[in-house]
């Protein structure tokens, strides 16, 4: 141990004197691994920070959540396009007989969405909001999505039973309509109908996923009374319980639509349930390929900073040979000169990676105070990573001019 640690220290003061004699040299050398490090752990970082913005949205809906409509999330449906086309949407029968149908220990709400198009608010003395995006749910719509709301609440069941005027406003949308007043009780105007605003929701931050702040909320009765059919899509949202066994319980749902929709035992279903947590795997896939192909163009860096580092230790071998020669004459072994060089050119290199992870770092930092609405950050695992594959380089670089080092003839090297 004291023999690895006195090999250690030593070549930290022969690759020092190399930076100090050399700074230069040294410095355009290590540039690639530089470059190299800085663009893995950049890529990296960015790329976690993407999944984990995403999946944050994305677990607003719950484990598990399901949807049912016409739609593939998956994108594997054998099912041609043109047919799928021809689904029909889930209807409001469906919901409620499926609501009826299920148990309470297999689920713990359903909800029937109609997703609106996109429309224009007004409300007296203002400025009209434009392309709003609007939602109608059921009542039991919170027990599935969190919502946080800065003021007021969601519309009840027996405001949708009774297709109630009232409206929930996303942040942005009410404060373009009511700037900084309360805007609970007033009035907003949307297809020529007075609504009575009940609820608004707390500012989330325009992230990579999907945000309430340019969405308003009716019940999925009131909507029925303003839009057609033919101008909207929906669908049937289940969220199940913790305990709710999820093939047994897809395959219940999927029988029973089946049977209200008096599908024959060889025909195709005509509508799709699709599991929210199927989205989050491939996203994660997409995640792996993007790293994947991430360190891939960032190899190329490293190649070159490896062929740098490989350069300066050809350098630093020849300018110390006669030294290496009175080292072995010495008695110093070939392994002791061998990792005298190793430990140079691994060192060297973690300082090229050094340098990279903060650059990153700095990089975090700058976009972190930018924008509130993408967080990324630079964590311990592509810290590790970093530093790791800079010592691997380092080592790689450094072992054929360590070992042509090692095997200089110590008389031939005092010669020189």
């Amino acid at each position: 141990m004291k023999k690895l640690l006195f090999q250690l220290v030593e070549s930290l003061k022969f690759a020092l004197k190399s930076l100090r004699t050399n700074l230069l040299r040294t410095s355009l050398s290590l540039l690639g691994v530089t470059v190299g490090i800085f663009s893995i752990v950049a890529i990296y970082s960015a790329i976690d920070a993407l999944n984990h913005t995403v999946m944050d949205s994305m677990n607003k809906f719950g484990q598990n959540t399901l949807y049912i409509t016409r739609f593939d999330f998956s994108g594997k449906s054998k099912v041609p396009r043109w047919k799928r086309k021809n689904f029909p949407f889930p209807t409001m029968e469906e919901y409620k007989r499926l609501q009826n149908s299920l148990k309470p220990d297999e689920v713990k709400a359903v909800t029937f969405r109609i997703f609106m198009p996109s429309t224009t608010l007004r409300s007296p003395g203002v400025e009209p909001v434009e392309g709003a995006e609007l939602l109608a749910d059921g009542a039991e719509f919170p027990q599935i999505q969190e919502l946080n709301f800065e003021s007021g609440r969601f519309f009840n069941k027996l405001e949708e039973a009774h297709a109630s005027p009232v409206i929930v406003l996303g942040n942005d949308i009410k404060e373009a309509l009511f700037s900084h007043q309360n805007a609970l009780g007033k009035t907003v105007h949307l297809y020529g109908k007075k609504l009575k605003v009940i609820g608004v929701l707390k500012k989330e931050g325009s992230g990579v996923g999907p945000s309430n702040d340019g969405r308003v909320f009716i019940s999925s009765s009131f909507a029925r009374t303003i839009v057609s059919p033919g101008k909207s899509f929906t669908a049937i949202i289940v969220a199940p319980t913790a305990q709710a066994d999820m093939p047994k319980l897809i395959d219940k749902i999927t029988a029973k639509l089946r049977k209200y929709r008096k599908l024959k035992p060889m025909e195709t279903n005509t509508f799709f349930v699709n599991n929210i947590n199927t989205v989050k795997d491939q996203i994660e896939k997409l995640t792996g390929v993007l790293k994947m192909g991430g360190g891939f163009l960032a190899l190329f860096s490293l190649l070159i900073g490896a062929f740098g580092i490989a350069n300066i230790m050809f350098v630093s071998v020849k300018e110390r040979t006669a030294q290496i020669g009175i080292q072995k004459a010495l008695g110093a072994k070939r392994s002791f000169i061998l990792w005298q060089f190793l430990f140079e050119s691994m060192f060297l290199s973690l300082i090229g990676g050094l340098i990279g992870i903060l650059l990153v770092w700095a990089g975090t930092q700058l976009v972190s105070k930018m924008t509130d609405s993408f967080q990324i950050g630079l964590t311990i695992e592509n810290v590790i990573l970093g530093l790791l594959i800079s010592s691997v380089i380092g080592i790689i670089a450094g072992l054929w001019p360590a070992w042509k080092a090692a095997s200089l003839d110590p008389v031939e090297a005092i010669r020189s």
